[in-house]
């Protein structure tokens, strides 16, 4: 039907391209297999596992790929009559109290007698501690009595303490590499020296990551020029590479 000619995934597979982005870009952005998002971008959804899965897979390829994800659903939803559900909620009945709540036995104690309990027992120990005063103060008790010379002997000059510090150990040098989206979103990947992928999805704007690694991080640029680059605290600006998608290594800073 003309009807069901609007794009949904060639429009997924148009705005990649554009992007200069791979199928295998993509999945490592969305951790979704590129097999399914090769079926998406050619219209088959069966692999989605049903339409909640297929929807959530639309929003992150488009994001990815710098797609608007909500044209693109509500063409899913059209296309094939699978309208998000409405949330339904039932209203809470009223809660009455058990009618017993609260009773016990015994009576509970009222403040009123807690406060005249609390005052007797103040002005007992006041009268007590008035008698006791009045007896007068005991007598030191008696003991051998050191001498100035015995005390002198003993008591000999404090030793100085020393002030010295141990030398710090030496910072181990470490590649530290700050990314922040400030022209817009860009889709990032960050691998370290290991070979082991640190990061992969999407920079959006105003957001900040920072990464460490002993010797090198290999850094993927989706949108190279929306990404400002922090390394080891010296601001080095948007990445030099000519191109938007490239990727960047930065190694150790020089000692001098």
């Amino acid at each position: 039907m003309a009807d069901d000619a609007r794009p949904l995934g060639s429009a997924l597979a148009a705005a990649r391209r554009e992007r200069g982005l791979s199928v295998e870009d993509v999945a490592a952005a969305t951790r979704i297999r590129p097999a399914i998002v090769r079926a998406i971008e050619a219209d088959d959804f069966d692999a989605c596992g049903g339409a909640v899965y297929a929807r959530g897979h639309l929003r992150s390829v488009a994001q990815v790929v710098g797609a608007d994800p909500r044209p693109l659903i509500a063409e899913f939803d059209r296309r094939f009559h699978q309208p998000v559900p409405a949330l339904r909620t039932a209203s809470l009945g009223s809660f009455d109290p058990p009618r017993d709540a609260g009773r016990s036995g015994r009576g509970s104690p009222t403040w009123s007698s807690v406060a005249i309990a609390a005052l007797v027992v103040v002005l007992l120990f006041l009268g007590v501690s008035w008698l006791v005063g009045r007896g007068g103060d005991p007598a030191p008790l008696a003991g051998p009595s050191a001498s100035p010379t015995t005390a002198a002997a003993t008591t000999g000059p404090t030793p100085a303490r020393s002030t010295s510090r141990p030398p710090a150990a030496p910072t181990p040098a470490v590649v530290i590499v700050r990314l922040r989206a400030t022209g817009g979103s860009s889709w990032v990947s960050v691998t370290g020296s290991d070979g082991a992928a640190k990061f992969a999805g999407i920079l959006a704007e105003g957001q900040a990551k920072e990464f460490r690694d002993g010797k090198e991080l290999s850094v993927r640029f989706g949108n190279a020029s929306a990404v400002r680059v922090t390394q080891n605290g010296k601001d080095v600006g948007t990445p030099r590479c000519g191109t938007q998608v490239c990727t960047v290594a930065f190694g150790l800073p020089a000692t001098g």
